[in-house]
């Protein structure tokens, strides 16, 4: 029977509501869940059941909901790998405030053990009424059994989803120890920069992956969508973000014009040194999952 959250028990600290957690496959893998279950404790919030998913693509669509594959078919296909590569774990609880203490505990979570931007250790819900929908789908199997998280549409940004599947399989393939890490080499193959253009991500960066890797691929003339991931994952994560060459240093300002303008951070030959860009980035998850 389906569990849905409320807010009408009562106890000494106040009304308690009841909402969950999502260990997804990275942290089961990592063997995370057992202290992470204690820190639910150490929340103030008890736990009421915990139940082992092999989540379906139906259920990654519904859970999932506010992601629209049609337009970020690169996270949406990155995020269906990743979700169905293995077992997640829910865990139930109940206590006051339960929504909000989740929430600054799925934070602390990811900060304490890092997370890359598809692979980010936990979920949870933003509100009581997301919870009763989403534990709708988790629990009671209320979702359309034949909704896919997957575009409906031939093309993307001049790909076609044939094209943007084989890239996706190939770049999953070939990274299996970053999974879950932040690694320093995200940054695809290019030749020897001579006017380098170091190109990041604002600390809380608001562009779209799917949108910047798309803008990255453009920019550097690559009309290769394993590229255009890499480059996205290396803006966020590389120690030296997307290293771009460029033929002239008037080239290297026009791109790092061209790369502000976008909403990225960008920083030509005359830039470096001058600032710290590491003061202005850091990886962080999608605010949407």
């Amino acid at each position: 029977m389906l569990i849905t959250p409320d807010t009408h028990r009562r106890d000494s600290a106040g009304p308690t509501e009841r909402g969950f957690l999502l260990f997804k496959p990275d942290a089961l893998e990592r063997r995370l869940l057992k202290d992470c279950v204690t820190d639910i404790a150490q929340a103030g919030l008890r736990v009421l059941e915990q139940r082992t998913l092999h989540l379906t693509e139906a259920q990654i669509a519904a859970v999932w909901s506010g992601i629209d594959p049609d337009r970020r078919p690169l996270t949406a296909g990155l995020m269906r790998r990743y979700l169905s590569a293995g077992p997640s774990q829910l865990v139930l609880v109940d206590g006051p405030e339960a929504t909000t203490r989740l929430l600054a505990l799925k934070s602390t979570i990811r900060r304490r053990h890092g997370a890359v931007y598809y692979a980010n250790l936990v979920h949870s819900p933003d509100s009581a009424d997301e919870a009763r929908r989403e534990l709708a789908a988790l629990l009671d199997g209320r979702c359309d059994p034949h909704a896919l998280f997957r575009p409906t549409t031939a093309t993307w940004r001049g790909w076609d989803m044939e094209t943007i599947e084989a890239g996706l399989d190939s770049w999953w393939a070939s990274v299996p120890e970053q999974r879950g890490q932040q690694q320093t080499h995200w940054n695809p193959p290019l030749p020897a920069a001579g006017h380098p253009v170091h190109i990041y991500a604002k600390r809380h960066w608001a562009v779209a992956f799917d949108d910047m890797a798309g803008f990255l691929a453009e920019t550097a003339g690559v009309d290769d969508l394993e590229f255009a991931v890499r480059a996205g994952f290396a803006v966020l994560y590389d120690r030296d973000g997307f290293v771009l060459p460029t033929t002239s240093a008037k080239a290297a300002h026009d791109t790092c014009q061209a790369v502000r303008a976008f909403g990225l951070i960008a920083y030509g030959p005359g830039d470096i040194g001058q600032s710290d860009p590491g003061a202005e980035t850091a990886p962080r998850s999608d605010p949407r999952d």
